[in-house]
């Protein structure tokens, strides 16, 4: 792919995201409180890739948006860094760059490094069981890069597996309260 082509194909991948958690919004119902709840993390790795896109958590909660990734090395994990944009919308709000949103790496040379998002407050509590929220959230490399969600490196003999450029992955959540 070209390099002008490269920024269209990743705005393309943004917009289509963005017009699915419209539709989605839509059809779904959302809460606003005037005071906070007990605060709760929702990773968007977790509930996009591994939860679907559904999660619950108590009524009551404060939705905070908290992910993160690692890599057996600080400069891998800084390359990832550095390629990323990160992009979250809440409940059809418009999606506003989180890129900058990320901690400074930690770890050590033995363990590994990582690094985590936020939290970013959604301002959303959902106080009743039945209430639900929703954000839609975009993670886009500009460039190949070890792979970011195993630690361990992955791939064959502990060697990393590439991923990008282009979406890494991304999809709207929903979080429901339960009683």
């Amino acid at each position: 792919m070209s390099i002008r082509r490269r920024p269209i194909a990743v705005l393309g991948a943004l917009a289509v995201a963005a017009a699915f958690a419209l539709l989605l919004g839509a059809f779904q119902h959302a809460a606003r409180a005037d005071t906070p709840g007990t605060p709760v993390y929702v990773s968007p790795y977790g509930c996009i890739v591994i939860g679907g896109g559904n999660t619950t958590r108590p009524a009551g909660s404060t939705i905070f948006i908290r992910g993160g990734f690692a890599s057996q090395t600080l400069g891998n994990l800084k390359n990832v860094l550095s390629a990323q944009t990160t992009v979250v919308g809440i409940n059809d709000g418009p999606m506003s760059d989180e890129s900058n949103a990320y901690a400074a790496p930690f770890g050590n040379s033995a363990d590994g490094w990582g690094t985590f998002l936020g939290p970013i407050d959604t301002g959303v509590t959902l106080a009743n069981p039945g209430d639900q929220m929703h954000f839609t959230y975009a993670l886009v490399l500009s460039t190949r890069v070890p792979n970011i969600f195993n630690p361990a490196g992955g791939g064959e003999a502990g060697k990393p597996v590439p991923q990008g450029p282009g979406l890494s992955f991304g999809g709207t959540c929903t979080v429901t309260a339960t009683s």
